[in-house]
């Protein structure tokens, strides 16, 4: 049970106060300064004893708690998610390794050196297999899913930290 003052104010009106003000200045709701008295003098005013906010039992979770596991557990599923996107990425049909090109660059006669001069000029061929091209939208959709996973598992996991450790000073105006 926490016990709070009521300090009067010239306009009538009485603001709650708590000890842990004391020496400290207020402010009361019709906008005239106050200062609250020292422990000693702040005992003398009109005492107020308010009953304890009811606390979540330690078995028992409250909304931070949930907002966090379910968090957690989105955030995890996007992990799993982005593993298995780097698994399953698709891989080009047009892909050569260089050192296979380098040995058989090695292995070209002169005038086929010119005649692959000549071809290359030209550019490269960038028409693309029909599989390939859905396999790549496929993963460009997935890859959307796991990322909106991971900013919904990092936004959960931020509202169920929001507030934590933090008290509120809400002061109550009695008239």
């Amino acid at each position: 049970m926490t016990v709070k003052y009521l300090l009067p104010c010239a306009c009538g009106q009485k603001v709650l106060v708590e000890p842990r003000q004391a020496g400290e200045s207020i402010v009361c709701a019709c906008g005239s300064p106050l200062d609250v008295p020292t422990l000693l003098g702040i005992t003398a005013l009109e005492r107020v004893e308010e009953e304890p906010e009811p606390q979540a039992s330690p078995g028992q979770w409250g909304k931070r708690q949930r907002l966090l596991l379910l968090g957690t557990v989105v955030f995890a599923l996007a992990v799993a998610g982005w593993i298995w996107l780097l698994m399953h990425q698709p891989k080009s049909p047009f892909s050569v390794d260089p050192e296979q090109i380098r040995q058989s660059a090695q292995t070209l006669r002169v005038w086929q050196s010119w005649e692959a001069w000549q071809w290359m000029k030209t550019g490269l061929d960038r028409r693309t297999d029909q599989q390939y091209a859905a396999a790549v939208a496929r993963f460009h959709i997935w890859l959307g899913v796991v990322v909106a996973l991971t900013l919904t598992g990092v936004a959960l996991i931020a509202g169920g930290m929001k507030g934590a450790g933090k008290r509120t000073n809400q002061y109550v105006v009695i008239r």
